[in-house]
């Protein structure tokens, strides 16, 4: 869990600076309708950033596809980051988690 929270904390502090180079963004039901479907993701978590946004990530339903996305308060919304190979970690505090990175 803290190595995704690490990877979230990394995607937020260059979310400007990509949508800056890359605008990918517009209001949250398109962003999510978009990744919805063409990769058959939906909603896995989320967590509300310091200035008011909410960071989502969205994977597949096996998990070969993955995304995150930033809301802002306005309800436009920016994909940060994507990949494949999506892995679920365990609760905090498991330490038999293992994650093949």
């Amino acid at each position: 869990m803290g190595r995704i929270l690490v990877i979230v904390g990394i995607c937020l502090c260059i979310a400007s600076v990509v949508a800056a180079e890359n605008p990918s963004c517009a209001q949250r039901d398109d962003v999510v309708g978009d990744l919805s479907r063409t990769y058959e993701e939906m909603p896995r978590g989320l967590g509300v950033t310091g200035s008011g946004g909410v960071i989502e990530v969205l994977t597949s339903p096996s998990g070969d596809t993955w995304s995150i996305i930033v809301t802002w308060p306005n309800g436009r919304s920016c994909l940060v980051a994507a990949g494949e190979s999506w892995q679920n970690l365990d609760a905090p505090g498991h330490e038999d988690a293992e994650c093949s990175l």
